[in-house]
């Protein structure tokens, strides 16, 4: 516990703040499961419940592969838990937000998704993208320091965000049909006309994420 306590002093602010909200949303897993066991009936999602204990950890174990993430996107992908997870799924937000007689949770989620997705192809494209290097100074109060970034070209820095945006967007509503399917959820609205949930979520996710790449399409 000792250890903990000083590891945790030494991170910084954004990464402390994380791992509290890491640890809340695996205990709120925690918690969903034991009233699971006390009240099956009204907490029925048991599936759901056991994914929201491991799915704060998944970018520690893709750090393990020598796949590290910055503290920000982190951090942005446990808020993004929140809202889709624990909010969205384990209590029923989907289902159960109406705004002006529409149940409008699955689009807000899927409208913050396109911003955390455009984030992390932003990532992507810094860590992984092999352009030129270019040198740039960094003036503080005290000295002026220089540093190495990727140089790439805007448009093709754009077209990769919104590309990966749109592709995440499909995915997501592939997990969101293997739910349905396997764990005998809702968050499909299967008996929408057509596929007019799923192309409504896409767009959704694409009009946040192309805006956001318009910002983040320069170094």
């Amino acid at each position: 516990m000792k250890k903990f306590i000083k590891q945790f002093q030494k991170n910084s602010n954004l990464a402390r703040l994380n791992l509290i909200i890491k640890l809340l949303i695996a205990f709120s897993g925690i918690a969903f499961t034991i009233m699971h066991f006390i009240n099956p009936v009204i907490w029925h999602r048991l599936s759901s419940y056991l994914v929201t204990i491991i799915l704060p950890f998944v970018p520690d174990l893709i750090a393990k592969i020598n796949l590290h993430t910055s503290t920000k996107l982190r951090l942005a992908y446990s808020l993004f838990l929140v809202i889709a997870m624990v909010f969205g799924i384990d209590l029923a937000w989907y289902k159960n937000l109406i705004i002006f007689g529409y149940p409008s949770y699955d689009k807000i989620a899927h409208t913050l998704s396109g911003v955390f997705s455009a984030f992390l192809a932003k990532e992507i494209l810094d860590n992984v993208y092999e352009g030129k290097d270019s040198t740039v100074k960094s003036s503080s109060t005290s000295r002026t320091s220089e540093i190495k970034v990727k140089k790439y070209s805007t448009a093709f820095a754009f077209l990769f965000i919104v590309s990966f945006v749109f592709f995440i967007a499909a995915a997501w509503e592939c997990f969101e049909f293997s739910y349905d399917q396997l764990c005998g959820g809702n968050m499909q609205e299967l008996n929408a006309p057509g596929v007019s949930d799923t192309m409504g979520d896409i767009i959704s996710a694409g009009i946040s994420g192309t805006i956001c790449a318009f910002f983040l399409r320069k170094k």
